[in-house]
């Protein structure tokens, strides 16, 4: 029984350093184009997260963030990358690719992004 118990406490403390990681985060600020929609965002959005997941890394992510309350006219690309590694693998990957050309240009066809960051995240225990 004293086993069992240290090996869910192992794995319980393994689990923990897991989840406190940090992650990176690239925050867009950006507005839908006249005449789109949120829905053609979330079309391009999704064809360039497949192709991450193919060429770069599963577990990246991606989310667009819209307001609820406040200035509507806008809305936020969030991509999380586990690893700085991640992020720039995938910068890598992306530069001169025809494929990303082209998805870049769907993405200005529907949106104006104006800023980016690269962001640390990391959690509070």
């Amino acid at each position: 029984m004293k086993k069992i118990l240290s090996c869910l406490v192992a794995v319980a403390f393994l689990y923990s350093g897991i989840a406190a990681a940090d992650d990176y985060r690239e925050v867009w600020q950006c507005k839908v184009k006249d005449g789109k929609t949120l829905e053609d965002v979330q079309a391009v959005n999704s064809k360039w997260l497949k192709w991450m997941h193919e060429n770069v890394d599963k577990k990246v992510s991606s989310a667009v963030l819209t307001t609820v309350v406040g200035d509507l006219t806008g809305f936020i690309f969030v991509d999380s990358y586990p690893s700085l590694d991640a992020w720039s693998k995938g910068k890598g990957a992306q530069d001169g690719n025809e494929e990303m050309d082209a998805l870049d240009a769907e993405f200005n066809s529907v949106s104006d992004c104006s800023d980016n960051r690269l962001w640390r995240h990391r959690p509070t225990s």
